[in-house]
């Protein structure tokens, strides 16, 4: 008979710090196998007695975690290790822990004190103590993700943001300099961005769509949408966000009725970013 040994880490590849019940069971015909329940998700679990050659599905249920599934086929000569990573559930957050403003790197502060934010009055510090949680999540992926990717050793995404002019959960608006559109589409003929239908992104008034992008990662793409002014001088606006078409489900295997289905939590895109690509959003959720 096989063993399986079941270990499970969260999303910085460290063991689970969670209780979790384990189930398994027989890929071929849905036959529960083994359950066991309650026990420590940062110990190694170890399932004796499985038909050898036989694929299983081990199925792992955190508290604080979302579920997570993985394959597992036992061998008659050594125990087979199935590794999962679960992250954290949004509505599981006890606490998403935010640096001061002080705390800022210099490009992000920069920015917030030259930015005039819809519905959000003042600039700088009061604007960033009037963002809410998932808003300054948001920011900071999309701060932590743009900054992440470089032109040359000096430009980055960010680098090319003015102002942010609206601020949400899943997505910035910017005003940016028009060279950022410019390297973008450099970037398209070296096979780091690719180009995109930008159909779902309105322009604003006075705008019009001037082409969509989106970085090649398989997980946590960034995609920017530009919009260029009707009047001369020119200006430039960007619409930036993180896709998770697949991230979610494919990045961390979880279960898929408890994929969230709609508009992606920020704190799911933080638990991606860390996980699949080691982008740190600056700050800490527990």
């Amino acid at each position: 008979m096989g063993k399986l040994i079941v270990k499970v880490g969260n999303a910085f590849r460290q063991p689970l710090p969670d209780h979790i019940d384990l189930k398994v069971v027989s890929a071929r015909t849905d036959t529960l196998v083994r359950s066991v329940t309650n026990i420590d998700g940062s110990k190694e679990i170890h399932i004796d007695g499985l038909t050898d050659h036989q694929p299983h599905i081990v199925k792992v249920f955190p508290r604080r975690h979302r579920p997570v599934a993985a394959f597992g086929i036992p061998m008659p000569d050594k125990a087979v290790e199935v590794q999962l990573y679960a992250p954290l559930d949004p509505e599981h957050v006890e606490n998403a822990k935010f640096p001061t403003y002080e705390e800022l790197p210099a490009p992000l502060r920069t920015v917030l004190e030259n930015s005039t934010v819809e519905q959000i009055e003042g600039s700088g510090k009061p604007l960033y103590d009037k963002l809410t949680p998932t808003q300054k999540a948001g920011m900071f992926n999309l701060f932590s993700k743009m900054s992440a990717f470089g032109f040359d050793e000096q430009r980055t995404v960010w680098s090319f943001v003015d102002r942010l002019y609206r601020v949400r959960a899943d997505r910035v608006f910017a005003d940016v300099k028009p060279g950022l559109r410019d390297l973008v589409k450099s970037a398209v003929a070296e096979e780091r961005f690719r180009e995109v239908s930008g159909k779902l992104h309105t322009p604003p008034n006075d705008y019009e769509s001037c082409g969509s992008f989106k970085t090649h990662e398989r997980y946590g793409n960034l995609q920017l949408s530009f919009f260029v002014s009707l009047a001369t001088p020119l200006t430039f606006k960007v619409d930036a966000d993180i896709d998770d078409a697949a991230g979610l489900g494919h990045s961390f295997q979880v279960i898929r009725n408890f994929v969230t289905k709609g508009t992606t939590h920020p704190y799911d895109i933080h638990q991606i970013l860390v996980f699949r690509q080691e982008v740190s959003p600056l700050y800490q959720l527990a």
